[in-house]
C-alpha cells in the first residue's frame, strides 16, 4: 500500500509535523525570551545545555522502556505532559511573570518526554508501515521537521513580537493536535509482549548500543555526527549573536533562521533520490561545505547572508539521517527498535550537552567572529577525517 494511502502513517506523519512547527516557534522564541529577561548569552546558551543535558542522561534508558511498555501509552502520556507543560510556561509569562528556574524546569520537561516520544513513534512507524516501507517512511518523514524549520522561526517572530506568551501558547496547542492524532491509530505498536517479559525493566539498556557497536558503517557515521553536533549545535547562537550584532530585531533573525531551514527542507524533499546514493559521496559533501559555510560566517556582515550559508550543509542532513535511521528500521529486531534508535541519536548527539553553554562561554571570552572561527577550524579537522575513514569509504549504495 502506497504511504499516502496508509491513514495511520499518514496521522503520525501530520501529529509529528504540527508538532514540530510548535517546536520550531517555542526553541525560537526560548533564547530570545531569556536574553530580553537577563541580558546574558551565557544563561540563554545554559538553557540549551539543560535540554541536551537531559536528553543524554535519559536516552538509553528511555529506549529500554519503549521496548518493554506499550508504546501507544507512552506516545499519549508524553504529548499530554508536554502540552501541559508548554501551557503552564505560557500562563506564567502571560501574567507577567519570568523566573529563570522555571525555564529550565520547563526545558527538562520537554527534553525528558521528547527524549521519550522519538524512538516510541520510530517504533510505531515500523508497525504501522511494515518493515519493507521503512526507509520509504524515514525518507517521507524527513520533511516534516524540515517544514517545520523554515515556518516556526518567522512565525515564532511574529507571535514573539505580539506577545511573549504566544509562542508557548502555539506549542502547547501544537502538542494537543498531535496527542489526538495518535489517538486515531489503532494498529498494535507492540513492543511483543512474550519479549518484553523476558527483560526486567530497563535491562538490556546498552543492547542498542552492542547493535550499533558490530556494524563498522553505523560507528563510523555515528561518530562523524557526534563531531559535528559540537560544531553545528552550537553555531546556532554563533549565527544568534553575530545577528545582533549587525542590528538584526526578531523578525529578521527569524528570516535568518527560516533560510537556513529552507535548506533542510529541499534535503528532505530530496531523501528519496538521495538515499540512493552513495553515502560516502553524501558524507563528503556535508562535511566540506559544513566546513566551507562555518568558516565563511567570520567574513558575512549580514544576517540574510548567514542564514544563505547555513542552509548548505543543512540540505544534507536530513538525508544522512534517513541513511542512518533506515538502516536501523530495516535491520534491528522490533524488540531492540527503541534501543537501538535512542542508542544512535546518543551517540550522535553525545556531545550536546556541552554545546550551547561552551558557545556562550566561548563568545563572552572571543567575540562571536572568533568563535565562528573556531568552529570553522574544527569542521575542517572532521572534514579530513571523512575523507580517510575506511568504513565509510567501504559502504556501497
Amino acid at each position: 500500500m502506497p504511504l499516502r494511502r496508509n491513514h495511520e502513517f499518514v496521522a503520525l506523519w501530520v501529529g509529528q509535523a504540527v508538532s514540530n512547527l510548535g517546536i520550531g516557534i517555542s526553541s525560537f522564541a526560548y533564547p530570545l525570551v531569556v536574553l530580553a529577561a537577563t541580558g546574558s548569552a551565557f544563561r540563554a546558551g545554559a538553557v540549551g545545555t539543560v535540554l541536551a543535558a537531559t536528553a543524554f542522561v535519559l536516552r538509553l534508558p528511555a529506549g529500554a522502556v519503549v521496548d518493554r511498555f506499550q508504546r501507544r501509552r507512552v506516545l499519549v502520556l508524553c504529548d499530554l505532559g508536554r502540552a501541559l507543560n508548554s501551557a503552564a510556561f505560557a500562563a506564567a509569562l502571560a501574567l507577567g511573570h519570568f523566573w529563570y528556574a522555571q525555564v529550565l524546569a520547563v526545558a527538562f520537561v520537554e527534553a525528558a518526554l521528547g527524549v521519550l516520544f522519538g524512538p516510541a513513534e520510530t517504533a510505531a512507524v515500523r508497525r504501522v508501515v511494515g518493515s519493507e516501507h521503512v526507509r520509504q517512511a524515514v525518507a517521507a518523514n524527513a520533511s516534516r521537521t524540515s517544514l517545520a524549520g523554515v515556518v516556526g522561526p518567522p512565525l515564532g517572530g511574529v507571535l514573539l513580537a505580539a506577545g511573549r506568551s504566544l509562542p508557548f501558547v502555539a506549542d502547547a496547542i501544537s502538542y494537543a493536535a498531535s496527542l489526538a492524532c495518535v489517538l486515531t491509530v489503532r494498529t498494535p505498536l507492540g513492543p511483543d509482549r512474550t519479549a518484553a517479559r523476558r527483560e526486567r525493566q530497563l535491562a538490556g539498556v546498552f543492547d542498542g548500543l552492542r547493535w550499533i557497536r558490530r556494524d563498522p558503517f553505523l560507528r563510523a557515521l555515528l561518530m562523524l555526527f557526534m563531531s559535528f553536533g559540537l560544531a553545528l549545535g552550537s553555531i546556532g547562537l554563533v549565527l544568534l549573536v553575530l545577528a545582533r550584532g549587525e542590528g538584526a530585531g526578531s523578525g529578521e533573525i527569524g528570516v535568518m533562521y527560516a533560510i537556513t531551514a529552507a535548506g533542510s527542507v529541499l534535503g528532505a524533499l530530496a531523501t528519496p533520490r538521495l538515499v540512493r546514493v552513495r553515502p560516502y559521496v553524501l558524507v563528503l559533501l556535508f562535511a566540506w561545505l559544513a566546513a566551507a559555510a562555518t568558516f565563511s560566517l567570520a567574513v558575512l556582515h549580514s544576517p540574510l547572508a548567514f542564514g544563505a550559508v547555513g542552509a548548505v550543509p543543512f540540505f544534507f542532513v536530513r538525508p544522512l539521517n534517513a541513511v542512518l535511521f533506515g538502516r536501523i528500521g530495516e535491520r534491528a529486531p522490533d524488540e531492540l527498535q527503541g534501543r537501538a534508535t535512542s542508542g544512535a541519536i546518543q551517540l550522535a548527539s553525545l556531545l550536546g550537552p556541552v554545546g550551547p553553554v561552551a558557545a556562550g562561554a566561548l563568545i563572552g571570552v572571543t567575540g562571536a567572529v572568533h568563535a565562528a572561527l573556531a568552529y570553522g577550524f574544527l569542521s575542517l579537522a572532521l572534514a579530513l577525517l571523512a575523507t580517510l575513514s575506511p568504513a565509510l569509504r567501504a559502504e556501497p549504495a
